[in-house]
């Protein structure tokens, strides 16, 4: 029988406060595959033995390795990671870091429950996947968990059994008796228009039934994630706070990139000098010109949310600040520091830390480092990925100093200025009498959506709140009157 840990119910616990068990990922900096070769030695009870790199393989950077614990390696579950890496399912490190994660919590599960991952007895229900599921399911109805990240989990759970058998690490007698049963579903998918078709697609019978889309809460928008956008009086408040330098250069000019086009943290932090230079270019060629495009994804140097392309539309005088603060004594700085990998060049980051990293490692850099190029900094210290944590430090920070004086800044994180971004459209738009058909075409155009009810969401947003309000307004007076005295 399968218990849950009793946690302090006076805060909601993490998924791993719910294990008596300490296992745990790490991260290799720099991990290669190579294949053992054995020979005999001139000793007939030992052996030779050397390592090989493999046939392209070059370095992976922040591989992560599963321990359990009792400190050592998970075998199954990293042999199984391994056997990630050369897959073209694979998006990058990212993707794999999150299946780790999602494992470490199945080994806390089998350490708590003293269970084996090849549990897997006649009875159906017994097999040790259908009780995790079970397991999980008690933690939603317990402590509240997101169903939606639950599944998430789940899913790496089923993809670690199949590929168990694809990449035959477990015999086939062993794994017998299914974990899971497969089945056929038929989803949505959208087109560049927003225009949909069905597609049958297998699944498994691990995912909770119940697990729907979470609805955000009032005043927010489910763009990527529940955003909030920011309304006119905070965005004067943070122009105000600019124009008193409250924030760095590099952050008041990433707000202003995303506030203006709508990127996400993970394009503004990869944009390249080579990108602005050509906007540049661009609006020098044509003076008639307010505006140039820089794409982002697939096949160019900007990064974006799964390498989809997606064109930012940046204006002219964003464009100017941008190539001014490139060609600025500080930036310079910046990129000489022996942090900075591309060194001089033009393939540089447009913003670095004053370390010299990168506030985001760019998914470019990650094949670059395998193959420099002499013009870049070949002696710059092995990459330790960056995520974004030093742009989130500094917001926080310059969002802490302005609610000092200005308590009417409430608490906001980088992507909510993407939301902010696509509301400024519908409300200016509006203002100008513009036909909903319009400004619905112009929001889903500029954020890249993929989903027509996420563009819907933008042109109801201010209709639903406005509605919420009123209706509140109108049970307060009820209530003051007493007409509902008991």
């Amino acid at each position: 029988m399968t218990y849950i840990k009793v946690v302090n119910n006076n805060m909601r616990p993490s998924l791993k406060d719910l294990f008596d068990s300490s296992a745990k990922v790490i991260y290799l900096n720099r991990f290669k595959l190579k294949n053992a070769n054995w020979s005999n030695s001139t000793h007939f009870s030992t052996y030779n033995y050397s390592f090989d790199s493999l046939n392209n393989s070059g370095y992976y950077f922040k591989m992560p390795v599963i321990i359990q614990s009792d400190g050592l390696p998970w075998k199954i579950g990293n042999l199984y990671l391994m056997g990630q890496l050369d897959t073209p399912t694979l998006s990058n490190m990212k993707t794999l870091s999150a299946r780790a994660i999602h494992l470490k919590y199945y080994l806390q599960y089998l350490e708590h429950s003293n269970q084996h991952f090849l549990d897997l007895p006649t009875q159906y229900q017994q097999r040790v996947p259908r009780k995790f599921r079970s397991f999980l399911q008690s933690v939603i109805e317990q402590h509240d968990f997101s169903a939606e990240y639950i599944n998430t989990i789940l899913s790496s759970i089923a993809h670690f059994y199949k590929h168990l058998q694809y990449q035959s690490l477990v015999s086939p007698s062993d794994i017998e008796n299914k974990p899971f049963r497969e089945r056929k579903v038929s989803i949505p998918i959208y087109n560049n228009v927003g225009l949909s078709r069905n597609i049958s697609v297998i699944t498994n019978d691990l995912k909770l039934k119940s697990s729907r889309k979470p609805i955000p809460s009032l005043g927010k928008l489910r763009d990527g994630g529940s955003l909030r956008p920011l309304n006119l009086e905070e965005q004067e408040i943070i122009f105000r706070a600019f124009d008193k330098d409250y924030a760095s250069i590099e952050l008041e000019l990433m707000v202003m990139i995303a506030l203006e086009t709508g990127a996400r943290q993970q394009s503004v932090c990869t944009l390249s000098i080579a990108c602005i230079k050509t906007a540049l270019n661009h609006l020098e060629r044509h003076p008639e010109s307010d505006h140039a495009v820089i794409n982002t994804g697939y096949r160019h140097k900007t990064d974006s949310k799964g390498g989809r392309l997606n064109r930012l539309i940046f204006t002219r005088n964003l464009i100017y600040r941008l190539a001014n603060y490139i060609d600025c004594e500080r930036a310079e700085y910046r990129r000489k520091n022996i942090n900075s990998f591309y060194a001089e060049t033009e393939d540089n980051y447009v913003f670095l830390t004053r370390t010299g990293n990168p506030y985001l490692t760019a998914e470019r850099e990650l094949i670059d480092r395998n193959n420099p190029q002499s013009i870049w900094n070949t002696k710059a210290p092995v990459m330790v990925p960056k995520n974004g944590q030093s742009l989130r430090n500094e917001l926080k920070k310059f969002i802490n100093k302005v609610q000092k004086l200005e308590p009417n800044l409430q608490d906001f994180s980088f992507h909510d200025l993407r939301a902010t971004y696509g509301m400024n459209i519908v409300r200016s738009l509006r203002a100008k009498n513009y036909p909903d058909s319009k400004i619905f075409d112009n929001v889903r155009q500029r954020l890249n959506h993929r989903s027509l009810t996420t563009t819907e969401a933008y042109l109801k947003f201010d209709s639903e709140v406005k509605e919420f309000n009123d209706i509140q307004d109108t049970f307060g007076i009820t209530f003051d009157k007493g007409e509902y005295n008991v």
